[in-house]
């Protein structure tokens, strides 16, 4: 009976959280390309290639701290270093 009471505890912890949004001034942006890296797979002994898919960051800094947001390229491009915005993290 514990156990099942401690796992619906947890699943309401879980289901309970929410993205906050962040708010506060445009800091800084970074645009990371598609790519691919190689590295050593040593459990099969062989080169491996691993696709690195395309990622737009934007950090927002507030009176606390600086927070970084994944965004979309539309949201990206609109941005501007300085100015101030609510976004999700």
């Amino acid at each position: 009976m514990k156990k099942i009471i401690c796992i619906l505890l947890f699943i309401a912890l879980l289901t309970s959280c929410e993205q906050s949004p962040v708010s506060g001034y445009v800091v800084g942006k970074k645009h990371t390309p598609r790519h691919t890296t190689s590295y050593y797979d040593v459990t099969l002994k062989i080169s491996r290639v691993r696709v690195v898919p395309e990622s737009y960051v934007v950090w927002v800094a507030d009176s606390c701290r600086v927070t970084p947001c994944h965004v979309d390229k539309q949201t990206f491009e609109r941005l501007q270093h300085g100015q101030y915005v609510t976004q999700k993290k």
